[in-house]
């Protein structure tokens, strides 16, 4: 990884040479938005009422069953809290259930064999036992319908268990934010094709299957699984989406409970005691639907709607499902209307109830608003729960990524991650997204949602006050935005209309948390896939290749060792690649060379500090030595010079001036340590920020890069000019452990000598200049070759059987830094791009389009191998279908980087689908993220779509470009992983129908 992993330290005067290409931001231009988004997350933050809704909610109105009283006095509370803030249009929407349902006693104990009490509770809409049951409990383990045929006549009068119970202890870690790195889901149907089966169907089908049985066959009452710890209930229904009587009584045991159940009837028969009084209404319930307004200024017919659900189960208050999604539409509903910023288009909230039976209040909706549906941009749904919004999920809203950019971009200090393609059925957005109005959710942290969730737990004190409120600031800032836009969101194409088949209830512990991928999957009809079995073919390969990647990688970084640009080991090592490629039998292998202006061979650097002595002893001063190293190219300082030691660090180049005529001798330190931060998961890392695995210089704005690049370059001229002897540059690593880049530009001597010192040097340095001057001693060398010199991109390919002049790059860089021995940056990703081309040939793959595996060099001192590759190949690059780089150490592929690639996104979501269905690699969703510093940036920025490896840390921060960058470092199950994601990349995309887009020209 070249200079750029260096220069975001604001460190190095290396940015004066011209080689950074600077991050970009999100899409979009934020400016529209900027003010009002400021003015409304400082009300909210300020005087927030959010948490004096919810305690009233769930203290004084209670549990909000649908068709309950309390949910009714629920509804017409926030209807006054909406017409108090200034809201118009505030009204109730009535639908209907068939009955109401209300909880009665439930009572249940184990009486053979032995006496144990149990803790339940009657599932919703369950009827009564009609007294006490005594009963055998059977437990019914028929996955399929035609097992259920065993139980034939065993079942009549029994309670009926049917779940395999998995262990509660130990606990498993909670992952506060998995949402966001968990394996991409399984993608969309193609445009216009018909939408895959739901997983849902397949699942209620075999539900309804089994109740069927059980009521055949006289089944007394069923007991479920609440599958939580520490004795908390869980909660749904069994009346469906028609609030029907339920077919036979129901309850939940605790997980304890039911465990205990489970593990006895192994050792023979158990008999329970159970007794439940529950009622219905005789007639049907009208229920509601709370509804205000903000009417919008310009296209008032037009609408964006926030929306959440007021009704919860009952075990508890409901304030976490869904008071707080509840509460925090009706605060951002109060902070737009206090702030009076007249939005373009109306924007509409609200609280919607029978979600959890179904979605059943929000589908109700949908029918009675068909004819408006068109006029819709779109919805924002909050419901996971009291943690903070990490993001936004987009349901397979592609066409409307990149504008949901642009509306987050003002919202730096809310932390967002990037928004998400996920899918999720389970809340209110799915009814309007299911009807082609694009329908997004809140993607939370956790925040123990597990255990709150329809579980007696469920009470105001779980509520996290940050969390509530930074939703709030999320749906309105987002409602604004959107409203804003020059027109409405655009709509995904339709699909073929199919009977939609719907949860029973969010996300309960039955049909709808078991719908996953896996189910999506099996419920589309099978049909041959030879590219996903090549797939697998090429995981399998590569992982039998392991020992043949891991001696390849040893005898690259310790036989040949690190290969500056220019040196003959990186000759050496152009040679031996070229020859691995030609032993494997690929077509076309050969060297393309490009020209530096000299060769740089590496001198000692040495240097050392004195301190002050007692004069009146006569003592001589006291020498401390430092760790440090020449940068590359640096011109040498012709031995050993003394002189003053000075710290430089200014803001402004016009701050320059202070140390006008003070420098001339010097040895300058360049700017005073900062306060870093240390890497992140780049999953985890905010949108708009740097996810390169190093650390950074903590600060709550973006580095401006043209204003930096424009300061360090006035510092060098100023160096230069002042006669200075010499710079020294801090380390950003501790434990001794260096740097290295360029000190001179285009291969060219730098204009002063420079070297790296290690931190601990480099914080010394400033505490002794801070408490008075100090002399200095450093020896700076370097050779130069004073004349141009070749140097080589190693380049095979395996021709396309269809379209061969159609091609595929995969790439890494050859050469290294010179510190240690180049093993992870980037020994790791030129034996991964080796490996690749291996496994393909071995499998004989015969890809439609040219393969081309390109090892560059140069990238260290600038990309100027990939950028003479680019030169080279003007012609062609319009051929060039992608290129994906490997190249950020030995860290796991987390999943690919785009580089805001908006157009692409969909089609590499299949591309990249098998990698994210093989469990070893669990490949999470593409990012659309923009980085630079690795060799996909000239294709990128030649307008060939140029891709990268998102990768885990690993230690990157440590070893890139330091002594410390050797083989003992690779994590050989990551490297193998990388190269798999390598190879299925390149073969997928060769197969593609068309070449992959470029990016949309913007206006």
């Amino acid at each position: 990884m070249n200079l750029r992993r260096v220069i975001a330290f604001g460190f190095a005067l290396l940015l004066a040479i011209g080689v950074l290409h600077a991050t970009a931001s999100p899409a979009g231009d934020a400016n529209d938005y900027a003010a009002a988004d400021a003015q409304i997350l400082k009300e909210i933050r300020e005087h927030s009422e959010a948490m004096e809704n919810l305690e009233h909610l769930s203290d004084g109105i209670g549990a909000r069953l649908t068709g309950s009283p309390q949910l009714k006095q629920a509804n017409q509370w926030t209807a006054e809290m909406f017409r108090k803030y200034g809201l118009s249009n505030v009204h109730l929407e009535p639908w209907t259930i068939a009955h109401s349902w209300t909880r009665g006693t439930a009572h249940a104990r184990i009486v053979k064999s032995a006496e144990q009490p149990l803790s339940i509770a009657a599932a919703g809409w369950s009827p009564g036992t009609g007294g006490m049951l005594h009963a055998p409990v059977v437990y019914f383990d028929a996955k399929k319908k035609e097992e259920f045929e065993k139980f034939r006549g065993k079942l009549k009068g029994a309670v009926v268990i049917y779940q395999e119970p998995t262990s509660l202890s130990p606990p498993k870690p909670e992952d506060s934010r998995s949402e966001v790195v968990r394996a991409m889901q399984v993608p969309p149907p193609m445009k216009g094709d018909p939408p895959a089966p739901s997983p849902f169907a397949v699942l209620q089908e075999a539900a309804k299957a089994r109740t069927a049985f059980f009521k055949q066959e006289g089944v007394a009452a069923v007991l479920r699984d609440s599958n939580k710890p520490h004795g908390l209930l869980n909660m749904t229904g069994i009346g469906g989406e028609k609030f029907e009587i339920g077919a036979i009584p129901t309850a939940f045991v605790t997980g304890e409970g039911y465990r205990m159940l489970f593990r006895m009837l192994k050792h023979g028969p158990v008999e329970v005691e159970l007794e439940m009084t529950n009622s219905f209404s005789e007639k049907p319930v009208e229920v509601y639907n709370t509804v205000a307004e903000i009417r919008g200024s310009e296209k008032p017919d037009e609408v964006v709607m926030l929306g959440a659900h007021l009704d919860s189960w009952d075990l508890g208050t409901g304030s976490t499902d869904n008071g707080t999604g509840s509460m925090a539409v009706l605060e951002a509903a109060r902070a737009l209307a206090k702030l009076q910023l007249k939005p373009k288009r109306t924007i509409r909230f609200v609280l919607f109830t029978g979600e959890e039976e179904g979605l059943c209040g929000s589908v109700k909706y949908v029918e009675t608003h068909k004819s408006e549906l068109d006029k819709i941009s779109a919805i924002m749904v909050h419901d996971t729960g009291t943690g903070r919004v990490l993001t936004l999920g987009l349901h397979d809203n592609y066409q409307d990524r990149e504008i949901v950019d642009q509306e987050i971009a003002p919202l730096r200090e809310l932390n967002l991650l990037e928004p998400s393609m996920q899918r999720s059925f389970g809340t209110d957005h799915a009814s309007f997204d299911d009807v082609g109005v694009p329908g997004f959710w809140a993607i939370q942290d956790s925040a123990e949602y597990s255990k709150t969730h329809h579980s007696q737990s469920d009470t105001f004190d779980k509520v996290w006050k940050d969390g509530l409120n930074q939703g709030a600031q999320v749906l309105a800032a987002w409602a604004y935005n959107t409203a804003q836009l020059p027109a409405m969101l655009p709509r995904r194409p339709a699909p073929a209309k199919t009977q939609v088949a719907r949860p029973d209830a969010k996300k309960n512990e039955e049909a709808n948390a078991n719908a996953i991928d896996s189910d999506i999957e099996s419920a589309r009809p099978a049909k041959p896939d030879p590219v996903s079995e090549m797939d697998m073919k090429i995981l399998e390969q590569v992982k039998a290749d392991e020992p043949e990647l891991q001696a390849n990688l040893e005898f690259l970084s310790d036989h040949i060792g690190p290969r500056l640009t220019g040196s003959q080991q990186l000759d050496q090592a152009s040679r031996w690649m070229l020859a691995r490629f030609q032993q494997l039998g690929l077509a076309n292998a050969h060297q393309e060379a490009w020209s530096i202006a000299n060769r740089w061979t590496r001198g000692p650097a040495t240097g050392r500090v004195f301190l002050s002595a007692d004069a009146k002893a006569r003592e001589a001063p006291t020498a401390l030595n430092l760790t440090m190293a020449t940068g590359g190219w640096s011109p040498a300082t012709e031995g050993a010079v003394k002189g003053p030691v000075v710290g430089v660090a200014v803001e402004k180049v016009e701050d320059l001036q202070q140390y006008k005529g003070k420098l001339k001798g010097a040895i300058v330190v360049l700017n005073r340590p900062v306060e870093l931060r240390a890497p992140q998961n780049p999953m985890l890392t905010p949108w708009g920020e740097e996810t390169i695995p190093i650390a950074f210089p903590k600060s709550d704005k973006p580095l401006d890069f043209a204003a930096y690049m424009k300061l360090r370059t006035a510092e060098l001229t100023f160096f230069s000019e002042e006669k200075a002897a010499a710079v020294l540059i801090g380390s950003e690593k501790w434990f001794g452990l260096l740097n290295m880049s360029v000190s001179g530009q285009n291969y060219q001597p730098g204009v002063i000598p420079t070297a790296y010192i290690a931190r601990e040097d480099f914080m010394l340095l400033w505490r002794l200049m801070d408490s008075g001057s100090i002399q200095g001693e450093v020896n700076i060398a370097g050779n130069f070759s004073g004349k141009p010199a070749e140097v080589y991109n190693t380049v095979a390919e395996i021709p396309g059987s269809e379209k061969p002049d159609e091609v595929v790059i995969i790439g890494a860089h050859l050469d290294s830094w010179d510190l240690g021995t180049g093993a992870t940056d980037n020994g790791t990703g030129s034996t991964a791009v080796l490996e690749a081309a291996r496994a393909l040939t071995k499998l004989k793959a015969k890809p439609k389009r040219t393969i081309r595996f390109v090892l560059f060099t140069g990238e260290e001192q600038g990309l100027n191998g990939s950028k003479a590759y680019v030169a080279k190949h003007q012609a062609e690059l319009k051929k060039i279908s992608a290129v994906l780089v490997h190249d950020s150490g030995t860290g796991k592929v987390l999943t690919i980087g785009l580089m805001g690639n908006y157009d692409a996104r969909e089609t590499i979501d299949r591309v990249m689908y098998p990698l994210a269905r093989a469990k070893e690699i669990g490949l999470a969703e593409p990012t659309l993220r923009k980085e630079s510093g690795t060799d996909h940036v000239p294709f990128d920025e030649a307008g060939v779509p140029g891709f990268w490896c998102v990768q885990e840390i690993a230690d990157y921060d440590k070893t890139h470009h330091s002594q410390a960058d050797t083989v003992d470092r690779v994590r050989w199950d990551d490297l193998t992983e990388g190269a798999q994601v390598l190879a299925v990349f390149a073969y997928n995309v060769a197969d593609l129908p068309e070449l992959l887009p470029r990016k949309s020209p913007k206006p």
